[in-house]
């Protein structure tokens, strides 16, 4: 069950992403950091995002994911996955990444979903293998599928 710390972190979470991204929009006239994101109004534990903007084998995509924080959220991390075709991960698996459930031990309860979500796209850029990527190293050129 959910404890008032973790909705309570989880709802100051989502008023701060919709107000930096409204904030992005009126000064920069568009999202500048390669994603937008924000909580399932039905179930706050889950996010929503899409990544875009992206270079190289990924120009032009639109890639959804999810961010699922565990009940006792921020004291442990939450899983992460992407949902559609990317040519970089497993659709809905898991992404073991220092950020996630996989490692526990490296987890700080400061980070927020937007850090999760930064460190995924850090992480997809680079061509680093983990639990949940598609082409464990392959040529560059196979992602573009």
């Amino acid at each position: 069950m959910q404890t008032k710390n973790t909705n309570l972190r989880l709802q100051r979470e989502a008023k701060k992403a919709f107000k930096e991204q409204q904030t992005m929009i009126k000064k920069q006239g568009k999202i500048t950091n390669n994603f937008v994101y924000g909580p399932n109004p039905e179930n706050l534990n889950e996010w929503f995002f899409v990544v875009f903007g992206l270079d190289d084998h990924f120009k032009g995509g639109y890639y959804l994911g999810s961010v699922v924080c565990p009940d006792s959220y921020p004291q442990k991390p939450p899983s992460i996955k992407v949902h559609t075709m990317n040519g970089r991960f497993c659709i809905d698996e898991g992404i073991c990444l220092s950020v996630t459930e996989y490692h526990p031990e490296s987890w700080n309860p400061a980070w927020t979903v937007s850090h999760i979500i930064l460190g995924l796209i850090t992480f997809w850029l680079s061509d680093e293998d983990t639990a949940g990527v598609e082409y464990h190293n392959s040529p560059a050129d196979a992602r573009k599928q």
